[in-house]
């Protein structure tokens, strides 16, 4: 990854984790959701490891890093990573 890719994966990981945190809030509080209230990293437990939860930024960059090797960043959606963390289990 080069600086150049890495710029454009951070904007999307904002709007991504923002989506996904808003979706889970009511309308009144989805409304207060800004940039600063995305969590940087939070960490959940699987049978045999850890990983960062899916709304945390760190989770959020390396989903979107893992899916950079088959499809390209613009045509990655909110969708194709809700579908992605289904299938790992990683929701």
């Amino acid at each position: 990854m080069n600086a150049k890719n890495m710029k454009k994966i951070n904007a999307k990981v904002e709007t991504f984790c923002m989506a996904l945190l808003k979706e889970q809030l009511s309308d009144e509080e989805a409304a207060k959701v800004t940039k600063n209230s995305v969590v940087k990293a939070e960490y959940a437990t699987n049978k045999s490891y850890h990983y960062a939860i899916a709304m945390s930024s760190k989770g959020m960059k390396s989903i979107l890093k893992r899916m950079l090797k088959t499809k390209p960043l613009d045509a990655i959606t909110l969708q194709d990573v809700k579908e992605y963390c289904a299938q790992t289990g990683r929701g």
